[in-house]
């Protein structure tokens, strides 16, 4: 099976504190998979390299074998992201933020105005394509966080608390959504919510002070630890 996230012996200092200690994990194509562990565990600092923010010390990440790195730009243009809360120009709808979005990938013309339709009403907010943003809940921006992570239609979804902020509904609607476009998607994706990842998810890669505890099916995971929350908590130090 192809593997379209692998990390080598990712290593990650800030200053003095190590956030990550050579963790290795290679994520198979059209694969969902959850990234679970406590705060502090180094999930958002994983993606983070994954999507360019930050550089580790040492180590090697790659999306669909280009080094995101060496080959920035090209990896990112493969990858659709929600990283930590997002935030967008608040004084523009969401179909012009999404205009400008699509722009800066190359999207124009009509293939972009199609696609700005497609992904507001994948994510339910057509009655609020043309309203300001300074409008928006909480929720309601991590919905057009999903449009925007969707709009160039990228092979890879990489995702961080993605249902932060939305209430039960809107919970519901984006695992439907995940669902629905991880079938042809590769979806990584970080979470507290276990409930939400055990329905979405295939197998998880759970975590700790930047080293990797377990990578399994959820299946054999419960099989082990008869649930997935007793598994979580036992190798996390949650509990004896």
């Amino acid at each position: 099976m192809t593997e379209c996230i692998v990390i080598e012996e990712l290593t990650k200092y800030y200053s003095k504190f190590l956030a990550l200690d050579k963790l290795s994990l290679r994520v198979p194509q059209k694969e969902n998979i959850g990234l679970l562990g406590p705060n502090g565990a180094g999930k958002s600092t994983t993606l983070k390299i994954l999507c360019g923010l930050i550089r580790p010390s040492s180590g090697k990440a790659y999306i669909d074998g280009i080094d995101v790195v060496a080959q920035s730009e090209k990896a990112l243009s493969k990858i659709g992201a929600i990283i930590e809360t997002p935030e967008f120009y608040s004084y523009l709808t969401p179909e012009d933020n999404l205009g400008y979005f699509g722009r800066l990938r190359g999207m124009k013309g009509e293939q972009l105005k199609r696609r700005i339709r497609e992904v507001i009403e994948l994510v339910k907010l057509e009655k609020w394509g043309k309203v300001k943003i300074e409008k928006f809940s909480r929720g309601m921006k991590q919905r057009l966080a999903l449009a925007q992570c969707l709009l160039h239609d990228p092979p890879v979804l990489i995702l961080d608390e993605p249902a932060l902020g939305l209430d039960p509904r809107g919970v519901v609607e984006f695992r439907e959504i995940i669902e629905s476009v991880g079938k042809e998607k590769t979806v990584f994706f970080a979470s507290h919510q276990l409930v939400e990842v055990a329905q979405i998810c295939s197998q998880v890669a759970i975590i700790n002070n930047g080293q990797l505890l377990a990578y399994d099916s959820i299946t054999d995971l419960e099989k082990k630890y008869q649930s997935l929350e007793q598994a979580y908590l036992t190798l996390t130090g949650g509990i004896s």
